[in-house]
């Protein structure tokens, strides 16, 4: 090969590496231009997915807030039922509301399950309705707690032991010169005639300080310490005092310092902050 065709063939091989190195630079300008608008699209997309839950949300607070609005606006939606009186019984048919007076016999066969609840030296063994034993014995702890020490003078009376004490009683204001009738009426204030005290229960209890085990039950009672304690104390352990001072004309029995009822703790505080007997809390004043 002559110098000549020497010269014209590396000329030629110059010439085709500057076409490929212009090919490669396009080439490479085309993948980077391809790389910048899909890093494009991707950046749009991440923006355009942002916007659209943005919009969801603010669709979402919106139709709450406008059903708030609407709930808030519109009236109390009625169940068809009037609203549960806080201060009423939640169930008047439990067992330890039931109501017994003169004009609420117990009913026919009436004999609850018993358990002891201590003895004492006028009256013996005394029992109660099975279910009251422990609130009974946790309310005399308490006030042993705080130096008083109670005792259960008399607790559950059957049909006959209340039929004899009734009898007795009558008896005693015949004795005095009282006509059968009046002393019927007198002995009625102290006593419940039989099927109607609420002794029959095993849920009254006649309550008394160890030192008056022995005392003649009367009004001025209320002013012994164990007879405040009582008072202030009773409702928590489901104890109410059933015959008030004030309601004798609604219990028609006179008012017994020492005389208490069991029905239930709920019941209980209701009844005393209230204020009122059972025949009013029950609606039976009748």
């Amino acid at each position: 090969m002559t110098p000549e065709e020497r010269a014209m063939a590396a000329e030629r091989r110059r010439q085709k590496e500057i076409l490929r190195r212009r090919a490669m630079r396009r080439y490479y300008a085309f993948l980077a231009l391809l790389g910048a608008l899909a890093l494009a699209a991707l950046v749009g997309l991440f923006f355009l997915i942002k916007a659209a839950a943005g919009w969801a949300r603010g669709g979402q607070a919106s139709s709450v807030s406008a059903a708030q609005s609407v709930s808030a606006s519109a009236p109390p939606a009625s169940s068809g039922e009037p609203a549960a009186d806080p201060n009423a019984p939640a169930d008047p048919a439990l067992w330890s509301l039931i109501l017994t007076n003169t004009t609420n016999p117990l009913p026919e066969g009436y004999a609850p399950e018993l358990a002891s609840v201590g003895s004492n030296s006028r009256n013996g063994e005394q029992f109660m309705d099975a279910r009251v034993k422990e609130p009974l014995e946790q309310m005399f702890a308490a006030a042993k707690a705080d130096g008083i020490e109670l005792v259960a003078r008399s607790a559950y009376r059957s049909t006959q032991e209340q039929t004899t004490l009734f009898n007795s009683m009558k008896q005693d204001y015949i004795n005095q010169g009282m006509s059968e009738e009046e002393a019927f009426a007198a002995t009625k204030q102290w006593r419940n005639e039989p099927g109607t005290s609420e002794h029959e229960t095993g849920l009254a209890v006649d309550i008394v300080g160890a030192a008056d085990i022995n005392a003649a039950l009367v009004e001025s009672l209320e002013e012994r310490d164990w007879a405040v304690w009582l008072r202030e104390h009773a409702p928590e352990y489901g104890f109410i005092l059933r015959y008030m001072k004030d309601k004798t004309d609604i219990t028609g029995t006179s008012f017994e310092p020492w005389h208490y009822r069991y029905v239930g703790v709920e019941d209980a505080q209701k009844i005393t902050a209230q204020g009122v007997c059972l025949e009013e809390y029950l609606g039976r004043t009748e």
